[in-house]
């Protein structure tokens, strides 16, 4: 009877740890169902997977169940611009759409290849904010087919090279300009040489009286009163006189002559110092009227009389030609 007491004790005790144990996993196992059910998911597409070299092709990455993780993205798929032969030429933004309550991440990448193969996407993966990370490794393979150009036409064929033809030139009429321009300058050249061989010397002013120098000067000082205003031309006929006097008596020609050129030429000629600098000073007085627009005082005027007087008697005293 003991016997049978303790068998029925031991199955009740085996019985009870059964019960116990199938509520645990039980229990356990119902709350992981939505973890299973709605953790995050990670796809890639490659449509096509098979190009011609230098087409494209559409990669599309794709993340769902992003709601169950609410600390965010802190990285998202890394696709390098080239890789494995491939470059990407265009990316789309990250595109967030949500479908009965499921929150999904989508992003489209286009994608060529200019070498022919086959060629893997790399392992992609995805880092949320809480280190939680989701891993892409079974990648699609895109396989990059080389053109089929036996059925093309010779499009670009080789054909002989062709000679362009050389533009125009303008016409360097500068040319023919300095050319005229240069046989204009030649023939003034020769014009002017022939024309100074042509002239002649001017001969030496004749001697004159000194009295009729004297009567000359006092004609123009009633020619030409002061209240007239004709300073010029009563400068001018007074210097063109005492010039020609000297001209006569030294026999000289210095009609061309400047001013200082002729003050050379009668230094120490005329006569006393004081004589001189009368002159030479009437000179320079002639020349601010004439040339200067100067209006000189009546009494600079009537000076001017004197010493064109005094040059005259004192040349005439002193030069070494015949008295008249």
């Amino acid at each position: 009877m003991r016997i049978l007491y303790l068998i029925q004790q031991c199955h009740a005790v085996s019985n009870g740890i059964r019960t116990y144990l199938l509520k645990k996993y039980c229990f356990l196992f119902l709350f992981s169902i939505p973890v299973f059910a709605f953790a995050q998911q990670a796809s890639v597409k490659l449509n096509p997977d098979k190009i011609l070299i230098g087409s494209q092709t559409q990669l599309t990455l794709q993340l769902e169940n992003v709601q169950q993780n609410s600390s965010g993205i802190q990285q998202w798929f890394q696709l390098p611009d080239t890789f494995a032969h491939i470059q990407v030429v265009k990316r789309s933004t990250i595109d967030t759409f949500t479908v009965n309550g499921n929150t999904i991440l989508t992003q489209h990448i286009t994608i060529t290849s200019f070498d022919s193969g086959s060629w893997k996407i790399p392992v992609l993966n995805v880092v949320f904010l809480n280190k939680q990370t989701v891993i892409l490794k079974n990648t699609p393979v895109l396989t990059v087919l080389p053109a089929n150009i036996s059925g093309m036409k010779d499009y670009n064929g080789f054909t002989d090279i062709i000679e362009v033809p050389q533009p125009a030139k303008p016409f360097a009429w500068w040319i023919v300009a300095s050319a005229v321009l240069l046989i204009l300058i030649v023939i003034l050249l020769v014009k002017w040489v022939r024309l100074n061989k042509k002239r002649k010397l001017i001969p030496v002013i004749p001697l004159q009286n000194k009295e009729q120098v004297l009567n000359a000067i006092q004609q123009l000082q009633k020619k030409y009163p002061y209240s007239m205003g004709a300073h010029q031309p009563l400068f001018t006929a007074l210097i063109a006189l005492c010039r020609g006097f000297s001209d006569a008596q030294l026999q000289r020609d210095t009609h061309s002559f400047t001013t200082d050129e002729y003050m050379v030429t009668v230094k120490n000629k005329i006569g006393s110092e004081a004589v001189q600098t009368a002159y030479f000073q009437l000179l320079r007085l002639s020349d601010a009227v004439k040339f200067a627009r100067y209006i000189p005082a009546e009494q600079e005027v009537e000076t001017a009389f004197i010493t064109a007087t005094d040059m005259v008697k004192t040349i005439h005293q002193y030069s070494f030609q015949p008295k008249q």
